[in-house]
Parts: structure tokens; C-alpha cells; sequence
């Protein structure tokens, strides 16, 4: 058994990408079918709209990129026609959707040519030299003269060298901003021994001490104040004691 060598592996690939890149145009030619045939029947929503060129854009972005990818072999290859027949082939006419069904000589140099047209050349001339007279008018719309180059030059250092300070500044603050945010990070405002404490306290009583209800002991200079207190108050006077004299009562 032949293994596959590496130029039939490469043709591989390269035939694996053009098949990829022809299925992304087959999906773009039927989302422009369906929009317009959807806009023929009836006049769409807007976000109808919207949605279908969001789609459409997405795939010509991708198409784009795809081609962009694969520009590099294809303009390391060459296409060259080897069979030219003034009868109509059913391979080409499928190849190009039955805009074509004669490869001849009338067709080859159209079909293979690199350049634009001339009628296409002259009017993207024009275009181009409308759109240069058009952006010299509307440069100098007040009549104000232009600055200088030098000046020019001179203004867009000023405007760096403000840019470089108002970025350094920012950087400053950002670092300045970080640096207090992981002390800030770092620091602990709670004590892990402390709270369980606290939670074994309130919940079962542990480290609580009872009250002390024995009186305490009288020392000597507390007796000693008492007395003197006692000493300098004035005596209380006594009342006077009473005598109570019985007396008989006569008989009637």
C-alpha cells in the first residue's frame, strides 16, 4: 500500500480550505437570497432588517479573513487552461451556477484576467480624483492657512509629551491605588481566639466568674471614721418620762 506523500497531503489541504471558502460563499449567496426575497414579498421589520445584515456582515467578515488567509497560495499558483472547447461543458455550467456553459477562447481571457477593465480603470480614476479635489476644498472650509509642517511636527511632540505625563500620572495613581488596597487586604480587624471567647461566654458560660457575695471585713480605719462621725454628731435629747397617779373614785 502507497503511503500518501507530502505534496498530495498539501494538495489535500489546500483543496480542503477553496472547498471551505466556496461554502461560505454558497451560505452569503443564499442570505442575500433570502433578504431580498423576503423584501419582495413584503416590506420587513427594522429589527428584521437589522438582524439580517448583522448576519450578513458576520459572514463577509469571515469570508474576508478566510481569503486573507489563503491569498498567499493562491498567488504562489498558477492557472493555467488546458481544454478550451467551443461546446457547452456541464461541469463549468455547474462550477458556475449556469452563468457559464462555454469555456472558449472568447471566455478564457475574461475569466482569467487581473486587471479591471479599462471602462472600470478610468471611472475609478475619476472617482478618485473627485474625492481628492472634493477633500482640498473642504480642508480649509474658513479660509485659515495652514500651518507649516515643522509646526505641525512641533504640536504633536507638545501633545506626546502631555500624553506621556497624563499616562505616568495614571500609572502613579493606579500603583498608589493597588499598593493601599493590599495593606488595606492585609490588615486584620478581628481576633480569632477573642470572638470564640466571646461565642463561649454567650452561649455556655465558660470564663464567666460568679459574684462575690461574702461582706467584706471592717478594717480599722473604717471603724475609726464611723466613730468620728458618731462623735461629732449631737447627742439626741430624751423625752421626759411620765408619771401616772391613780386615783380612787368615790362610791355614789
Amino acid at each position: 500500500m502507497d503511503r500518501p506523500t507530502s505534496t498530495a497531503i498539501n494538495k489535500a489541504t489546500e483543496y480542503d480550505k477553496l472547498q471551505q471558502i466556496l461554502d461560505k460563499v454558497r451560505d452569503l449567496k443564499q442570505s442575500l437570497a433570502n433578504f431580498f426575497t423576503e423584501y419582495e414579498h413584503g416590506q420587513p421589520s427594522w429589527p428584521t432588517i437589522l438582524d439580517q445584515m448583522n448576519v450578513l456582515s458576520s459572514q463577509i467578515t469571515t469570508l474576508r479573513t478566510s481569503v486573507r488567509h489563503i491569498l498567499p497560495l493562491l498567488r504562489t499558483n498558477s492557472i493555467m487552461p488546458m481544454c478550451l472547447s467551443p461546446e457547452n461543458d456541464l461541469t463549468v455550467e455547474q462550477l458556475t451556477e449556469r452563468r457559464l456553459s462555454i469555456f472558449n477562447h472568447d471566455f478564457m481571457p475574461q475569466l482569467l484576467r487581473t486587471k479591471n477593465l479599462p471602462e472600470i480603470e478610468e471611472r475609478e480614476r475619476l472617482l478618485n480624483t473627485n474625492l481628492t479635489t472634493n477633500n482640498n476644498n473642504n480642508s480649509n472650509p474658513m479660509g485659515r492657512s495652514m500651518p507649516a509642517p515643522n509646526e505641525i511636527h512641533t504640536r504633536v511632540q507638545e501633545l506626546n509629551l502631555y500624553l506621556d505625563h497624563v499616562t505616568a500620572l495614571l500609572r502613579q495613581t493606579k500603583d498608589v491605588t493597588d499598593k493601599s488596597e493590599k495593606q488595606f487586604d492585609l490588615q486584620r480587624f478581628t481576633n480569632q481566639s477573642d470572638t470564640k471567647r466571646l461565642l463561649d461566654a454567650m452561649n455556655y458560660g465558660i470564663g464567666l466568674k460568679a459574684p462575690d457575695t461574702s461582706s467584706s471585713p471592717i478594717t480599722t480605719n473604717e471603724q475609726a471614721n464611723m466613730n468620728q462621725q458618731m462623735s461629732t454628731q449631737p447627742p439626741r435629747q430624751q423625752a421626759p418620762t411620765l408619771r401616772i397617779k391613780t386615783v380612787s373614785k368615790s362610791n355614789r
